[in-house]
């Protein structure tokens, strides 16, 4: 049996941290320790002999981090670019061991190291790289740390950036990635117009900076970075309106759909659009400015496919020209959210899915694609050509969502969980119904503090 988990999004809190009030937005181990009981039981029920536990990218969250903001570094490296033993290794370690050091995070390792603890039958751990975590990949010391925290010894090797099951006969049956792949915002190279997708993308297609890594970094951490420098922590801590845009601000990925987030912004209750806006203008202008004299960041913008050149160039130019030193103007400031938004836009990746190589050749045996990384998840029938159906399945995510209303003007909290379990095909249990392979697909979100299992 495969299990597959994604984008859970472990991440440091400190550098959110404002006086004695702390931010952790990860979860208890003790969700995870119920779901290990809830997986050991279905094995159990259905006389599995073995689960492949794969974690399938955006396990950590290294991106979108600000310790990154404390010198000159940046995520938006390329793979390559970063040398045992410099500054880049350096702070990727940095934040590595600040998202083990928090106490929710630390605990939830421990239930991965002694993993075989909490199961009857043998687990084998697989964990591959996602966009966020990227740069796990990038030095041996890297690769060997995180093995470590995992509980998986003995290499140095590059992970596998994806993942073919096969059944006791050696046939391929399943296929799983993270599904940046499919997200060219978020991958170095555009595969949207590739006829047909091969599995094995090259490495360094995968260790390549995109512009997703910018808008991860110099929005999704440096602007709440930045409105605490310019207006202190004791005076954010001290007014109610301040510290609930703070919080707005650190909520950037959460919001769905995507476009909103501008709007989420800016409705903070309580607090007018004007103020906030006030409020808020002078982190943009430090974002923008920042960027502009920011050679790594014109290096990514040129080589990343997910932005019209001529909007590449009048972008460059702008910033460039220096005209938004002492402030930036709200017009260029919803252009560029939207820009942004675009570059993290949820949307079935099914269109895509169906141009990988081993689902349009019907004798591969590939009857399934797993992956995650829009943080939407769905279940969708491929093709089902005689008695052969093809199906792709997403992930979806553990993390908090925030859905917005039609009119963008109101905005609620919920938290949501999907769990992917996929049979082999020499598994015969009582879901396969007749068929050769089968999966079990639960995704839902909950209202309140319970997160059920």
């Amino acid at each position: 049996m495969i299990v597959v988990l994604s984008d859970l999004h472990f991440s440091e809190a400190q550098s959110t941290q404002i006086g004695e009030r702390k931010f952790n937005r990860n979860l208890s181990s003790e969700i995870f320790r119920a779901y290990f009981a809830k997986i050991n039981q279905f094995a159990i029920f259905y006389q599995i002999e073995k689960i492949d536990l794969v974690l399938a990218g955006d396990i950590l969250e290294i991106s979108r981090s600000a310790i990154w903001l404390n010198d000159k570094n940046r995520p938006y490296v390329d793979n390559r670019d970063v040398n045992p033993g410099s500054d880049e290794e350096k702070t990727i370690l940095s934040i590595i061991d600040a998202i083990k050091s928090e106490e929710k995070v630390d605990e939830t390792l421990r239930l991965f190291q002694s993993i075989d603890d909490y199961f009857d039958v043998e687990v084998v751990l697989h964990l591959i790289m996602g966009n966020h975590d990227r740069l796990g990949n990038a030095t041996p010391k890297i690769r060997s740390t995180i093995r470590e925290l995992f509980g998986i010894y003995g290499s140095e090797n590059p992970f596998e950036n994806y993942l073919i099951f096969h059944d006791n006969q050696q046939n391929p049956f399943c296929l799983i990635r993270h599904g940046h792949e499919y997200d060219p915002a978020n991958f170095s190279i555009n595969l949207r117009h590739v006829k047909s997708i091969p599995a094995d993308i090259p490495a360094d297609d995968y260790g390549n900076a995109c512009f997703g890594d910018i808008t991860t970094i110099e929005f999704g951490a440096a602007l709440s970075w930045y409105f605490v420098k310019e207006h202190g922590e004791k005076t954010i801590l001290n007014d109610h309106n301040m510290l609930a845009i703070y919080e707005r601000l650190m909520a950037f990925d959460d919001v769905r759909p995507t476009t909103a987030w501008l709007s989420y912004l800016l409705s903070t209750p309580g607090v007018s659009r004007k103020e906030t806006w006030r409020l808020i203008k002078p982190s943009f202008t430090n974002v923008i400015n920042t960027l502009s004299r920011n050679q790594l960041f014109a290096k990514t913008l040129k080589q990343t496919k997910s932005v019209n050149p001529i909007v590449r160039v009048l972008l460059m130019g702008l910033l460039k020209s220096g005209i938004f030193r002492r402030g930036i103007p709200y017009w260029l400031i919803k252009r560029l959210m939207k820009l942004v938004s675009k570059s993290i836009k949820v949307k079935s990746q099914v269109k895509w899915v169906k141009n990988e190589a081993l689902i349009q050749d019907k004798t591969s045996g590939v009857n399934c694609v797993v992956s995650g990384h829009t943080h939407f998840p769905e279940v969708s029938l491929i093709s089902a050509e005689g008695k052969e159906e093809q199906y792709y399945i997403n992930t979806g995510t553990w993390r908090n969502v925030i859905p917005a209303n039609l009119n963008f003007m109101e905005f609620g909290q919920l938290k949501a969980l999907a769990k992917t379990f996929v049979f082999y095909p020499q598994e015969k249990n009582a879901l396969a119904d007749g068929h050769d392979w089968s999966f079990h697909y639960m995704s839902g979100v909950s209202f309140g503090d319970h997160r059920h299992l």
